[in-house]
């Protein structure tokens, strides 16, 4: 992975004081991508959001019927 896919986690991440806060309650079910602002939780300094979605697959083989 390249840095910037590091940098990249399932949370929203406070730049100012790296306050990590869950974003269900920011985003509507159906969002593919979007953006807005927001303050801290914690330090309630005011904040950029920019957000894309992204999916992973997983495959596996069925069990064959004999």
């Amino acid at each position: 992975m390249n840095k910037k896919e590091t940098d990249m986690v399932d949370v929203i991440k406070c730049p100012h004081c790296q306050y990590l806060m869950g974003y269900d309650d920011y985003i509507e079910v159906g969002d593919m991508s979007g953006e807005f602002e927001m303050d801290c939780e914690k330090c309630q300094k005011p904040f950029k959001i920019d957000f894309c979605s992204m999916f992973y697959f997983t495959t596996e083989k069925l069990k064959e019927d004999k």
